[in-house]
């Protein structure tokens, strides 16, 4: 077992429990359907988490040729996922009847949303801290936009902002998937 291989087992264990956050959340939200209001927003950030953890995971096999790993550089490399998997037991209510997701949207919004700039800064920095890859790339470009954004969304409860924004940074984060990540087969 290669170095790399030992790392993508802990970043796969957190990054798989995130995802089932995700999925039993949304079985919750099945199961208490006539009692819940839903809110298309609540379900745009359901899905914007679910595709960053398996961006953040995906991406990562661009490093499986990198034997220069020290314990620093693991952690950096965790920091992302272990936010989306707080961000995806955050996004959910407590289980149960009688949840209105548009109430909880914008009453618990705004540390999610921190947890996401944390995600994406710890994201955007690992390979140039850990490696020295370049920051200014035009893949970070996304990232920066990201930042703003998220900053944006966590200190103001502006419907408009988030309407606009959430479904935005879903279309965003699936192009940078498909346009940046389509493979990794060339790295």
């Amino acid at each position: 077992m290669s170095l790399f291989e030992f790392l993508m087992v802990l970043v796969s264990i957190i990054v798989g429990l995130g995802i089932a956050e995700v999925l039993t959340g949304i079985a919750q939200q099945v199961r208490y359907r006539r009692s819940s209001t839903g809110y298309w927003l609540h379900s745009c950030v359901v899905a914007l988490v679910a595709v960053a953890l398996l961006q953040s995971w995906w991406e990562l096999w661009g490093l499986r040729d990198t034997g220069d790993w020290v314990f620093f550089s693991m952690v950096l490399m965790l920091i992302g996922p272990a936010a989306l998997y707080l961000i995806a037991h955050l996004i959910f209510p407590e289980r149960g009847n009688g949840t209105d997701l548009r109430a909880y949207y914008y009453g618990q919004m705004p540390p999610i949303w921190w947890l996401a700039v944390l995600s994406t800064v710890s994201s955007t920095l690992f390979r140039p801290i850990s490696f020295g890859s370049t920051l200014f790339h035009l893949d970070n470009a996304t990232s920066a936009i990201f930042i703003a954004g998220f900053v944006a969304l966590a200190v103001s409860r502006n419907v408009i902002l988030h309407s606009t924004i959430v479904p935005l940074f879903l279309l965003l984060l699936i192009g940078d998937v498909i346009i940046w990540h389509p493979s990794n087969t060339a790295n």
